[in-house]
């Protein structure tokens, strides 16, 4: 009778730590709304991300929310209708001016990519003196990219080289071939078929290896206080789809193809898709830190349209990498790394 008792006991016992343990092992996986606002290369760790399975590995179940134009992207933020947004430039920090609303947690790409090409009589920065770039509006990436090129060649933007706001890629290089600009900044791949057209090459932005944020995650305040431990683990997955993208380029330029609607099978697909990794690949981040350098670079952008943004002290600009501190203090990324040097993917 003791023995059929104490049977009993043990099955309860059994059966209610199962009971108990399964509610526990559900909330593991945090369902989370992540929008982007650029389709190409500077995305595509969010895009790998999902496609491979990494966010659910990694207890996230994440839906993939394209919104165009980043504005948009940090509307939806706030509002809370996503949890979290890849954003880049002014607009990670912009919602920030009176109070801080967002926060950047990582930095994936902390480098301008982008080329300025000039109209074929133009070979040298100098002999745009008098002559107009085409950018997409003031205070945008664009904008920064043409004053820091002209700042290079001594120019002044306004007195010296006039910038006209025309609008995005393929209208500024439609402006660039009839002649209305005679300079225009160019991102991969356009950048292929603007040197195979025999469009000089005046600055190449990624080999000054510019820090700047050019593609960051960005959460609200309130969310980062409320949920630290699943954007840690987003910050983990994404770092993680890099490390792959790094080590494996016929998959980073698989789903690049299938990112970009282009077929591998053509060739100038293939080499638009190559252009693209070749110069996005190199600007990502294993650890994704925003260096303060990058921050210094934003301010200074900003700065531009705005001399209040210069007085901000650093606590003010929506900023903190303490999530991605306990990472690297966990050694996440050195096992990243580690598998690499085995062979291990």
């Amino acid at each position: 009778m003791k023995k059929k008792r104490a049977l009993i006991g043990f099955l309860i016992a059994f059966f209610l730590f199962v009971f108990l343990s399964a509610p526990l092992h559900a909330q593991k996986s945090q369902k989370l709304r992540i929008t982007y606002a650029s389709i190409g290369a500077q995305t595509l760790y969010l895009w790998l991300a999902q496609k491979e399975g990494i966010f659910r590995r990694h207890g996230i179940e994440a839906e993939i929310v394209y919104v165009p134009g980043s504005s948009a992207a940090v509307v939806a933020l706030l509002s809370g209708d996503v949890q979290a947004a890849i954003l880049g430039g002014p607009s990670i920090i912009g919602a920030n001016r009176k109070q801080v609303e967002t926060v950047v947690v990582a930095s994936f790409v902390s480098r301008l990519v982008m080329n300025l090409y000039g109209a074929k009589e133009i070979t040298s920065l100098p002999q745009l003196k008098g002559k107009k770039i085409g950018i997409t509006r003031f205070g945008t990436t664009s904008d920064f990219a043409a004053r820091y090129a002209l700042k290079k060649a001594n120019l002044s933007p306004d007195t010296d080289v006039a910038l006209i706001q025309i609008g995005d890629q393929a209208t500024r290089v439609a402006a660039l071939r009839k002649g209305v600009v005679q300079a225009t900044l160019v991102q991969p791949p356009v950048t292929l078929l603007m040197d195979r057209e025999g469009f000089p090459k005046l600055v190449d932005m990624t080999e000054e290896k510019l820090a700047y944020p050019l593609s960051t995650l960005v959460v609200s305040q309130a969310f980062l206080r409320k949920n630290p431990e699943p954007l840690k683990n987003v910050i983990a997955a994404l770092a993680e789809a890099i490390h792959l993208l790094k080590e494996n380029k016929e998959t980073g330029l698989r789903s690049l193809a299938e990112m970009m609607r282009l077929d591998l099978r053509r060739q100038d697909h293939r080499d638009a898709v190559e252009e693209s990794y070749r110069a996005y690949i190199d600007a990502m981040d294993r650890i994704p830190y925003l260096a303060q350098e990058g921050v210094k670079t934003l301010i200074q952008q900003m700065s531009m349209q705005d001399p209040g943004w210069a007085g901000l002290s650093p606590d003010r600009l929506g900023i903190d990498m303490h999530l991605v501190q306990e990472l690297e203090r966990s050694g996440f990324f050195r096992k990243l790394s580690a598998q690499s040097e085995k062979g291990v993917r």
